[in-house]
């Protein structure tokens, strides 16, 4: 959707709620004729007095999309600590002679860093952009400023740097701290516990100038791992775009040829189509020799698609035998990313951390955790870390809020939340409300589409996260709305994203 249409949007709803009591507020937002057929819940918390000060259907469940992050991010903040880093080395298990040759591998031991990408600034905080490369196919998609290649490139140097200049056997990574590999269901990276780039390579698609041209396209990272092949066109103004990225089988190396199909509209911005690697390990496999092969460092041995036998790799793990390390930000920067953008992928990853690599005994231990503290967790239904299939009531959900405030990590998991009209998942919602930069709240989208009537259905939207009030109430809150229809070429996510807005704008003026 266009910003001027969004900002368009942002101020009609928030017309919606006049100086009145807030239950006619409320009224006039799930009554309004867009969400006919959908339901809300919603739950307000004063923080300060200890209690509930607005209900609606607050014990029901409701879908609960990203909103279910909040549990997840607090999970590994509890066990893992904001300060915890993740140490990604890289071993030799050959000797290394006069002339700088390797006899023997160069041994990537994955840790589960979900950051070996162009996201660490030099003053080690982790960058983000409010809407991420994981989320594609809008022109305000973007990925971070800077190499998405830059750990690897450090490796590269630290090899270098320690004299060896070949390495006889080959570049190998050890993914297997735990069994993953598979796609989260909201974007379709592969979770793994190596990601570099989030596991994506990112491809911008521009128009030609006139419609049947082709269209252009640039790649981020380019490695030896993916190929592209353009059979893009320019369409009409104004028509759909529709970009595919199709590959075929992996090569005996590994690698991949991308087919890059459909159309982008000769009136469209260039936008990024983001690729999602089918095996994470052959990726970063590649791209590091790659990495090794512009500092001067040569690999005898390209390597396959098998999987090593890591059984026979573990007896070299000793700091005697360490080439190359990374250490990460703290864990709270991550904390930072995964909400402001709602990235699937580092939330996914998480629960495997927390138990090596078992996600049901995961969600057990928090399962306890919330148990021994007080939370009643009968009103969660979690089986992920991302919410792909979550049910939360809104009152068990701010009875969570209020407990996360009392945590030694809560100004880590407040600093990390999207801003009202600031930044994260929330930039474009309420901008000419006064609650800007004053409601800090975890966003949750899930949506399906209907092909017999050409048309959308927001299964899921909400928002959960605090706010200081115009009068100095310190609340608690969440809200959700599922079911929303729109039509297809609608951005019925943004609207219901715009309408628990106004409701959080409204509560923010404190009306009684």
């Amino acid at each position: 959707m266009r910003p001027m249409l969004r900002s368009l949007i942002s101020a009609a709803l928030f017309a919606l709620v006049p100086a009145a009591p807030l239950q006619s507020h409320v009224d006039r937002i799930v009554h309004a004729r867009a969400f006919a057929g959908a339901s809300f819940g919603i739950a307000v918390y004063d923080l300060d007095r200890r209690r509930m000060t607005y209900a609606k259907d607050a014990d029901k469940f409701f879908l609960a999309a990203s909103t279910t992050k909040l549990l997840t991010e607090g999970a590994s903040l509890a066990f893992l600590g904001p300060n915890y880093r993740f140490h990604t080395t890289i071993y030799r298990n050959g000797y290394v002679d006069a002339d700088g040759t390797l006899h023997g591998d160069a041994i990537l031991r994955a840790s589960g860093d979900p950051n070996l990408s162009g996201r660490l600034q030099s003053d080690g905080t982790l960058a983000f952009e409010n809407e991420d490369h994981s989320y594609d196919g809008s022109a305000a998609t973007k990925a971070v400023p800077g190499d998405p290649l830059a750990v690897l490139n450090e490796f590269a140097q630290q090899i270098y740097a320690r004299g060896i200049r070949r390495i006889d056997g080959r570049v190998v990574v050890d993914d297997s701290l735990y069994n993953a590999n598979f796609a989260e269901p909201g974007t379709g990276a592969i979770v793994s516990p190596i990601v570099v780039n989030d596991n994506i390579i990112d491809v911008v698609v521009r128009p030609g100038a006139k419609s049947g041209d082709a269209a252009s396209f640039s790649v981020s990272p380019r490695t030896s791992y993916a190929s592209f092949v353009n059979a893009a066109t320019t369409c009409a103004p104004g028509a759909a775009t529709g970009i595919t990225l199709q590959d075929g089988d992996p090569d005996r190396s590994g690698a991949e040829t991308v087919t890059i199909g459909g159309c982008i509209a000769r009136t469209a911005q260039p936008t990024l189509y983001a690729y999602d690697v089918p095996s994470p390990r052959r990726f970063a496999e590649m791209a590091l020799t790659d990495a090794l092969a512009r500092v001067g460092v040569e690999v005898g041995h390209a390597g396959t698609l098998d999987r090593p036998a890591y059984a026979s790799l573990a007896a070299s793990y000793s700091q005697a035998n360490a080439i190359a390390e990374h250490v990460s930000a703290p864990l709270a920067e991550d904390v930072k990313v995964t909400l402001k953008v709602s990235d699937n992928l580092h939330a996914d990853a998480m629960p495997y951390l927390w138990a090596h690599g078992d996600s049901g005994a995961a969600l057990r231990m928090e399962q306890r955790w919330l148990a021994q503290h007080g939370v009643n967790t009968s009103g969660f239904v979690q089986n992920d870390g991302l919410g792909g299939d979550a049910y939360i009531e809104p009152q068990t959900m701010v009875e969570y809020l209020a407990f996360l405030r009392t945590q030694p990590f809560f100004g880590e998991i407040r600093r990390a939340l999207p801003v009202l009209g600031r930044d994260g998942t929330l930039f474009d919602i309420q901008l000419h409300s006064p609650a800007v930069g004053h409601v800090y709240a975890k966003t949750g989208t899930w949506s399906a589409s209907d092909a017999l009537n050409g048309r959308k259905l927001v299964t899921a939207k909400g928002l959960a996260g605090y706010m200081t009030t115009r009068t100095g109430r310190h609340l608690a809150f969440c809200f959700y709305v599922n079911n929303v229809v729109s039509p297809a070429r609608t951005d019925g996510a943004h609207l219901a994203g715009e309408a628990l807005g106004a409701i959080a704008s409204a509560i923010y003026e404190d009306t009684p």
